[in-house]
């Protein structure tokens, strides 16, 4: 067995872990309530970023505060004259070590931001740059191709902004859809999308379509495909395909779809419907019970935004499969590192 495939297994419990101690995200919420941000920017690189995305899609989807990706070269290298007056910045990391990360975040406080830290690494140079840290534990990941770091910072976000949303008055419903989801993660583990490694065990190309909340695990299940199985692959959002990328989607072309419950559901069903009528190979993951051909079923949670979590753990269990079906090792890119050290 690979280590992404046991490290992806060990996923459902990291998530009871995370749920059972709650203790820094209860700490962190505490001082963002006090003072409600006007706006959060993220900083981060490679999956991290794509948690990252989640992030913002929930903070601003729930909390309704404005939430961005800030380019890292913009402030590492050019330190513009940014004004950040109620402003705090949320950096993600598995190993907390990039200087441009650490370079960001210094430069963004001095620009009189706030900061927090989601790192899988205790005693991390990121987290002694923030003002908060929020220590994963996913323990150490020895994979090169990160799967359970990544979820567990889904899993802070979404802590988060269920604890903020208790602490502004505006409900408790997804606090209370997290704590079904340790179980419906390990559901997750055991649902059959055998059908995907027909699909492509020889592909080369093809594109990976979410929307909303799942466009970050569109991008994060694309850089997974190229990283560990050599896949030059795509993600776009459903309606942006339509500006121009899905002209290269002709027949026997792989499209990968994810279409979680929720208002951006139907348009990433009738994308796949369209490209299914030209003849592309699509696969949708979609909650069970979905009306939907070619259907790789994953697991419905009682919150549609928790859903890309049990999807991206069924998605990493079939990646580590596939780059295994074609000759690769998973845990071990033949260019990559497990950490990557930018500036």
């Amino acid at each position: 067995m690979s280590l992404m495939l046991s490290e992806t297994l060990s996923i459902p419990s990291i998530v009871q872990r995370m749920l059972d101690d709650d203790s820094a995200i209860r700490a962190l919420v505490r001082t963002l309530a006090e003072e409600v941000p006007e706006l959060i920017m993220t900083v981060a690189r490679g999956s991290s970023d794509h948690a990252a995305a989640y992030f913002s899609y929930a903070m601003m989807s729930r909390i309704g505060v404005p939430s961005l990706s800030i380019p890292l070269s913009l402030v590492s290298l050019q330190q513009p004259p940014l004004r950040l007056k109620n402003c705090w910045v949320t950096a993600f990391s598995q190993s907390g070590k990039s200087p441009d990360l650490i370079d960001s975040v210094r430069y963004l406080k001095q620009r009189g931001a706030r900061s927090v830290a989601l790192v899988n690494t205790a005693d991390s140079p990121l987290a002694d740059v923030t003002d908060a840290q929020i220590l994963l534990p996913a323990g150490l990941e020895q994979s090169v191709a990160a799967t359970k770091s990544y979820v567990a910072m889904l899993m802070a976000s979404a802590q988060i902004v269920a604890r903020l949303s208790e602490a502004m008055g505006l409900g408790n419903d997804l606090a209370a859809a997290l704590q079904q989801l340790p179980g419906q993660m390990e559901a997750a583990v055991h649902e059959d999308w055998s059908a995907a490694l027909k699909v492509l065990v020889d592909a080369d190309k093809m594109i990976v379509i979410g929307r909303g909340a799942a466009l970050p695990i569109a991008q994060e299940a694309a850089l997974k495909l190229k990283e560990t199985s050599g896949i030059q692959a795509e993600a776009f959002s459903s309606a942006e395909v339509r500006h121009g990328p899905m002209e290269i989607i002709e027949k026997d072309y792989p499209v990968l779809v994810f279409a979680p419950s929720g208002p951006e559901q139907a348009g990433s069903l009738a994308f796949a419907a369209d490209m299914r009528a030209r003849g592309a190979k699509v696969l949708v993951v979609a909650p069970r019970g979905t009306p939907c051909a070619d259907l790789l079923p994953s697991v419905p949670t009682a919150d549609a935004l928790l859903e890309p979590l049990t999807m991206i753990q069924g998605f990493y269990l079939i990646a580590a499969q596939l780059a295994v079906l074609r000759g690769r090792n998973p845990d071990q890119p033949r260019f990559l590192k497990k950490v990557t050290e930018t500036r």
